[in-house]
């Protein structure tokens, strides 16, 4: 096929070949993530056996994408783009390391603090890209090869963190390897993001982006407080309802399988109906998931991993398909502050949500860690009743 696609500004020579290579870089970057979350999780449960700490130090990973999302479009309006994510993933890959040479709970807040705001701007960078240079006709579809790479990369890093356990230094050092990895698709030529002009970025861009598209961003808010729980405190439940330490792990890998065979099939449905629609029936599966998790639970049921299986795939739609709408409604100059204030949302649903979930673990043990869950699982489909409603009035 010609590699020269009208994306709805100019032709752009070569853009599949750097749609594969921020695909690509984020996909192994979502290896080491989907590695990081039980493994930090599980020694953390080891170290303190409290599900406030674990809820506190996925709290640091969410607070540092809510400061470091909204600046992202004013850093990449000042420095090269490839070299700045390049200097994200080594930071990364560093922090792997740290964490096992320093088995304390506040320097592992540092860590999560200072590695999520490098992470933080490497999405903006890396989703604006994907989101930019593929063309509308076909965005949804590149949207879905995106998320589906993205959970291959995440559910192999969550197996690889079950055969090689969390206790040695084996996982810590997988993880700093495969955010090396990450860096060669970014040495690949083709064109690159078109940088944001440095008038449109900062926090005044940021609520602008907010008031001009509110249902879009709290979505993404839902999403965010969805993902960031369920990965962090599912194994965890799972581990202190019954099921081994090695079960329990699994289930974040199944979550992965869902997002790769369940994402193209909803972002293709995109490009043909409503995305506004398949977004509430995404949410919807975010309320239902945790009464079909708390029923697999009681009787240790392997149907647990079918139902986190379709949990985290359909679930994970909200986001793809937020993604798309971003791609509709600005145009390629207000892009990365639209996706930064998308990303920015996503973190305040991932800072709040463990501040609901881990104390509720505790004092419900382990079944608040659902009652959490459902809780959040409640926030879109009320937006899109309350919108209903007014409609009507």
């Amino acid at each position: 096929m010609n590699d020269q696609v009208l994306t709805g500004d100019a032709p752009l020579p070569g853009w599949r070949r750097s749609a594969a290579a921020a695909i690509s870089c984020v996909s192994i970057a979502g290896m080491s993530f989907g590695l990081g979350l039980p493994l930090l999780a599980f020694n953390l449960e080891f170290m303190t056996g409290s599900g406030t700490i674990i809820a506190l130090n996925a709290l640091m990973a969410a607070l540092s994408t809510v400061i470091a999302a909204p600046f992202a479009p004013a850093i990449l309006a000042r420095v090269p783009t490839r070299p700045f994510m390049i200097v994200c993933l080594l930071y990364t890959a560093f922090s792997f390391v740290a964490y096992k040479l320093v088995p304390s709970v506040p320097f592992w807040m540092f860590m999560r603090f200072t590695s999520g705001a490098a992470v933080a701007i490497l999405f903006v960078a890396s989703e604006t890209w994907i989101i930019q240079l593929a063309p509308e006709q076909i965005r949804g579809r590149v949207l879905g090869i995106y998320s589906m790479s993205l959970g291959a990369g995440f559910g192999l890093g969550g197996l690889i963190v079950a055969v090689l356990g969390v206790r040695s230094w084996a996982p810590f050092m997988a993880g700093s390897i495969i955010c090396l990895m990450a860096i060669l698709p970014l040495l690949l030529p083709g064109p690159g993001l078109h940088i944001p002009e440095k008038a449109r970025s900062g926090l005044r861009d940021f609520t602008t982006k907010v008031k001009a598209a509110p249902r879009l961003m709290l979505a993404a808010l839902a999403f965010g407080a969805i993902e960031t729980s369920a990965m962090h405190f599912s194994p965890i439940w799972a581990f202190r309802s019954g099921f081994g330490e090695t079960q329990a792990q699994l289930l974040v890998a199944a979550g992965a399988l869902g997002v790769i065979l369940l994402q193209l099939p909803i972002s293709w449905l995109g490009d043909y109906v409503s995305r506004y629609r398949l977004l509430l029936a995404c949410a919807l599966a975010g309320l239902i998931g945790p009464v079909l998790m708390f029923l697999a639970g009681q009787s240790l049921s392997p149907t647990i991993y079918l139902v986190f299986f379709l949990y985290v795939g359909f679930t994970e739609g909200i986001y793809i398909l937020a993604m798309g709408i971003i791609g509709q409604k600005f145009n390629k100059a207000e892009m990365t502050g639209a996706n930064a204030a998308l990303v920015t949302m996503y973190g305040l649903g991932s800072l709040f949500s463990p501040i609901l979930v881990g104390p509720l673990m505790d004092l419900i043990n382990p079944g608040g860690a659902l009652l959490g869950l459902f809780l959040i699982g409640l926030i879109y489909p009320l937006v899109a009743l309350l919108r209903w409603v007014t409609q009507r009035g």
